[in-house]
């Protein structure tokens, strides 16, 4: 028998742990990146003139673990009232004001579980009414409804109600608006499950009153 003394044996059992531990890294799959905020250019989808003008030059891309995305373009500027409508995270927005615009690449589902196709959409405020056909349906009763681009031409004008549902209703091919429930704010710019299993994206908007207002919005996550 061929026999090695101990230095040779002690090399050959470093190179056979390194070879190991190498062969092991190279079979573990690359972790799976996490969800993402980042800031984007300006809005350049297809929408009414006086929409374009109405948000901010810049926007952000929301990224999900499982790759979906969307794309927030904020107004410039949000109404501010002294509603003090009752148990409503966001009392200082007014019903029927326009928030902002999204952009779903792949589509979405709001907060019923209705699909959204891909495309891109206002963003009006309301706060739901506290009725028998709407108590219970989320932990808050701040919600936005997202209608077709081309169909909102005038975000200066606070809709009514029934006209909000009528033109939100377009965007899922129902009898029902496309509804994303809002949530307590969290970490700005940033992208969240809360302890509801909620996905919450969290940015800061600019007010009227010149003080901007943190708010949350529920991108992933259904009524129960």
């Amino acid at each position: 028998m061929f026999a090695l003394d101990m230095t040779t044996l002690r090399v050959i059992l470093r190179l056979l742990l390194f070879t190991c531990v190498g062969m092991s890294f190279l079979s573990t799959p690359l972790l799976a990146a996490g969800p993402a905020v980042e800031k984007t250019g300006a809005l350049t989808a297809a929408v009414p003139p006086d929409v374009a003008k109405a948000v901010e030059d810049n926007g952000y891309r929301v990224t999900l673990d499982d790759g979906w995305s969307a794309d927030f373009w904020f107004a410039r500027s949000l109404a501010t009232v002294n509603s003090a409508a009752a148990g409503a995270l966001y009392p200082d927005f007014a019903n029927g004001e326009f928030v902002g615009v999204v952009t779903f690449s792949k589509g979405a589902s709001d907060f019923r579980g209705q699909a959204l196709s891909a495309g891109t959409y206002t963003l009006r405020y309301q706060y739901i009414p506290q009725d028998a056909n709407h108590m219970g349906v989320s932990p808050n009763p701040d919600f936005l409804l997202a209608i077709p681009a081309a169909t909102d031409t005038n975000p200066a004008d606070n809709l009514p109600l029934k006209r909000l549902v009528t033109l939100s209703a377009k965007s899922t091919g129902t009898a029902h608006p496309a509804v994303f429930a809002m949530a307590p704010a969290g970490t700005t710019a940033s992208v969240v499950k809360d302890d509801q299993s909620m996905t919450v994206f969290t940015v800061v908007v600019p007010t009227s009153d010149g003080k901007p207002e943190k708010i949350g919005i529920i991108l992933k996550g259904q009524a129960m």
